[in-house]
């Protein structure tokens, strides 16, 4: 079996309005909550606040700067895992009244604004965690930008003479408001949705040059738009796609929804339970926030 597993880890800037509190101040009313009152529904799945600690608390990590760790999980309602083994047919888990749950594991720095969250398939994602913070404000909110790989972002913005811009968008996940700031997508949503349609496939592909070169804004203004989509609830655009020339090369394909900074880092996992445990997500988290610092990508 198994010892240890690959984990994805992203970085985020968190930014705050004037209103809002320090995020440390709301992490620690929070905590103080019971477990109970900790629950908060964001698109109809409950989410709570479930550890937080400092760098000073962990061995590991206690003698460099104070950081900020801390965990989100969600509750899972629906259909959950079983018990297998080579040797016995598959077994239901008891869960005695309570039910399957996953959570995600957060680092922050409070010195430097930037955060380090692990890349979660069903648990909380960012968007899920901005979300879930603001639910406790009385004013003013938090941001989660995530942080993109400079080279990817020098590529995707010294790309020129555009052929293609391809991308898939789950329509029931973009509001009144999102449209607003982009009139040309309002009326093809709109059709969409007279439709009952929920995915959409936008590809908008010339073959000049000198089309390319008005493709490249009007691309880039659709692209910046969805990016932003995306920065609210990264499952609403699944696919984002540009094609043209970078560096006078050949074409150039970009996926926009790669350039995000990713590390990927080994993290124990219990054989007794097949969980990692959180000090040791925390401890994995603070090596990558620690390697991206040194890299400049923290300033």
């Amino acid at each position: 079996m198994p010892s240890t597993n690959l984990i994805k880890v992203h970085l985020f800037h968190v930014g705050r309005t004037e209103e809002a509190p320090l995020l440390s101040d709301t992490l620690g009313k929070v905590h103080a909550k019971v477990y109970s009152d900790r629950i908060q529904l964001i698109n109809r799945k409950k989410y709570r606040l479930e550890e937080l600690a400092s760098s000073r608390d962990i061995p590991e990590i206690s003698g460099v700067s104070e950081v900020i760790c801390f965990s989100v999980m969600n509750f899972r309602e629906g259909h959950g895992p079983g018990k297998a083994d080579h040797h016995t047919p598959l077994e239901s888990i008891n869960y005695d009244g309570g039910s399957p749950g996953e959570d995600t594991a957060v680092l922050y720095d409070p010195t430097s604004g930037y955060m380090a969250i692990q890349y979660a398939h069903s648990g909380p994602r960012h968007s899920a965690i901005q979300r879930y913070l603001n639910a406790f404000l009385v004013e003013g909110a938090y941001e989660l930008k995530p942080k993109f790989d400079t080279e990817f972002e020098r590529k995707f913005q010294t790309q020129r003479h555009l052929t293609r811009i391809e991308t898939k968008i789950d329509t029931s996940q973009v509001s009144e408001e999102d449209l607003k700031a982009n009139q040309a997508a309002q009326h093809i949503f709109n059709a969409s949705r007279e439709l009952d349609g929920t995915m959409l496939n936008i590809t908008i592909g010339v073959e000049s040059k000198r089309k390319g070169v008005w493709l490249n804004d009007k691309a880039k203004e659709l692209a910046g738009w969805l990016k932003g989509l995306n920065q609210e609830d990264d499952n609403t655009v699944t696919k984002l796609e540009t094609k043209g020339f970078v560096d006078d090369e050949k074409p150039e394909i970009i996926d926009l929804l790669g350039g995000r900074l990713t590390a990927e880092i080994e993290v124990p996992i219990s054989t007794a339970d097949y969980r990692m445990e959180i000090e040791e997500r925390w401890i994995a988290l603070y090596r990558v926030f620690a390697s991206w610092k040194r890299k400049g990508f923290v300033r």
